[in-house]
């Protein structure tokens, strides 16, 4: 599953190349990927809107459109933002992409598209005004990236639960978005931490190198595009 730096990587890239883009056409293969609203609202409320900044907010992409409306997507196991689709593309051709896979299609009014494909079907996708209309964005915990998230405010999640281990702690999305299990496992191997020690084990000096590792675990990924290149983009 994409973690914090493949979905920083894909926004990015998308920010880079679509911003602006006017959507003039969308077609959707598998209706359940649109979890809100009704499809036949969705299509109208997208087709002739422009794309104008795309964030996240942990492993979420978020693309806000010239009429306040944001386009929520989740990546799921296997998702892919492609764009721009080729279907001559090298990874079309040897078969690494499978057409029948893309469950989503924007087409831009330069004629360019951006296509979600998805092997596994777990992807999500919401259209909605606000944000925390998504109930599992509302839950989602601090960044771990951005400058609010300090040790003292590490410290202060840890002993939400203390008795927890250490790594489920660190993948739970309400405490702390976007690690998963690539990189919880990087950080504390790097910060010399057992995965199954309990919170309550771990004493000052381990704590601020488990905070330290997190930021300079997730900073590194971020610049090397994380461990894969999730989007085309």
């Amino acid at each position: 599953m994409p973690e914090l730096p493949e979905v920083e990587t894909i926004r990015r890239g998308l920010q880079r190349k679509i911003k602006n883009k006017q959507i003039k056409d969308i077609v959707i293969n598998v209706e359940k990927i649109v979890k809100k609203p009704y499809l036949g609202e969705f299509i109208t409320k997208i087709k002739g809107k422009k794309i104008k900044e795309i964030d996240r907010r942990g492993k979420y992409i978020i693309i806000h459109l010239d009429s306040k409306n944001r386009l929520i997507v989740h990546l799921g196991m296997t998702g892919l933002l492609i764009y721009p689709y080729n279907e001559n593309s090298e990874e079309i051709t040897e078969g690494k992409i499978k057409a029948k896979h893309n469950h989503l299609v924007f087409t831009f009014m330069d004629n360019t598209q951006l296509v979600f494909n998805d092997v596994r079907r777990f992807g999500k996708i919401f259209l909605v005004s606000n944000i925390d209309e998504v109930e599992s964005i509302a839950k989602l915990g601090v960044e771990p990236l951005e400058d609010y998230f300090t040790e003292e405010v590490f410290i202060q999640i840890l002993n939400k639960k203390k008795n927890s281990k250490i790594k489920s702690f660190l993948m739970k999305q309400e405490f702390i978005t976007g690690l998963g299990n690539i990189y919880a496992n990087e950080v504390l191997y790097r910060s010399n931490i057992h995965p199954l020690r309990p919170i309550s084990s771990l004493n000052k000096k381990e704590i601020e190198n488990l905070y330290q590792q997190i930021k300079l675990v997730l900073g590194e990924a971020v610049k090397l595009r994380g461990s894969t290149v999730a989007d085309e983009a």
